[in-house]
Order: C-alpha cells, then sequence, then structure tokens
C-alpha cells in the first residue's frame, strides 16, 4: 500500500478492493529543493502527499512572496482551489527540501470516487477537515497574536522552524523576518 493510499485508509477504512484501485492509481515522486509541483496560472490536476520532506504554498501579493501554507512529512499539499473549480491557480506548490512525495489525478481521484463509495466518502471527510483547516488559519489570523500564531505553528509542524526559510515563516505568520528573529528569541 502507497503511503497516500495508507493516509486516506487512516482518515476513512477503505475495502480491499478500493485500496487496490486507488493503489494502482498512484505515483510515486522523488522531488528536488526547489522544484514546483504547481506553477501559479496552471490548473492543478493533482493531490499530493508528502511522505518525507517539506513543501509550501505560496502566491504573491503586491509584488511580496506570500506563503500560504506548509505540508511537511506524512501530510497532504494541492492547489485546492484550482483542484475544485478547473481554474488557473492563483497559488504555487514548491518543494523547500529534497522529498518523497505521492501523487494522484484528480481525475482519477474522481473515476474511482463514482466507482468506489468508500473512496468518496473518504473524499469528503478529506475535503470537510480541508475546510476546518481553513477556517483555523483565518481565526488565528484574526484573532491570535503572533506569539499565539507561533506556538500554534511549531504544534502544528513540528520541527518546522529548523527545516524552512525563516522569510517563509515569517511570511506565514503574517510579520516581517526581523520580527520572527525578535520572537524567537523570547521564547528561547
Amino acid at each position: 500500500m502507497t503511503p497516500l493510499t495508507a493516509a486516506i485508509h487512516f482518515i476513512s477504512p477503505l475495502s480491499p478492493a478500493s485500496l487496490a484501485a486507488l493503489d494502482a492509481e498512484v505515483v510515486k515522486i522523488r522531488g528536488q529543493r526547489q522544484t514546483h509541483l504547481l506553477e501559479i496560472g496552471s490548473v492543478s490536476r493533482h493531490l499530493y502527499f508528502i511522505r518525507q520532506g517539506l513543501a509550501r504554498v505560496y502566491y504573491y501579493h503586491k509584488g511580496l512572496d506570500v506563503t500560504d501554507y506548509f505540508a511537511i512529512d506524512q501530510q497532504f499539499i494541492g492547489g485546492v482551489e484550482s483542484l475544485f473549480t478547473g481554474q488557473s491557480s492563483q497559488k504555487a506548490i514548491q518543494l523547500l527540501e529534497n522529498s518523497e512525495v505521492y501523487s494522484i489525478s484528480v481525475e482519477a481521484l474522481e473515476r474511482l470516487s463514482y466507482e468506489h463509495h468508500d473512496i468518496e466518502r473518504a473524499g469528503r471527510k478529506m475535503a470537510v477537515y480541508g475546510f476546518l483547516e481553513g477556517q483555523q488559519r483565518i481565526q488565528s489570523i484574526r484573532f491570535h497574536e503572533a506569539k499565539e500564531r507561533y506556538q500554534e505553528l511549531d504544534k502544528k509542524y513540528p520541527g518546522l522552524l529548523n527545516r524552512a526559510p525563516l522569510k517563509y515563516v515569517a511570511s506565514y505568520l503574517g510579520i516581517t523576518p526581523v520580527s520572527l528573529s525578535r520572537l524567537r528569541a523570547t521564547m528561547d
């Protein structure tokens, strides 16, 4: 069983037939640091699972590189908006480390969801989880101080602060790299 299939099976148990069908569609990618899994302006056609490594979703706003979210070992990542709408993505996915990534096309996932209702159910649970994650992120930005967002980041992405460039971490937190350095000094 591929790590992507195992992760979906963990979210919502799948029948042996569904596991086999899903596994047959999964592709393993060994991506090098700085590789883009999705470019801005492209249509997102794959859902990715970072078995080992680190990736980020980012976009540009007023000329600034803004990190939207990270995926670290054993997490999913995708150009969600583009995946659902089929429109060009305003965001990119970039590997920040040499990474072992598993991919499945949205086309295959849609077909398998139609053929296997347990895969459809798992997809629905994943979509709800993604929605809730987005809501938590919005609430964190709106209602928490930088220190609290920093602490949440450390819990959600253990070890990230030692693996990701600090400019991307600062961007994710909505603060400057200088502010992040000051914050880290008070936390240590």
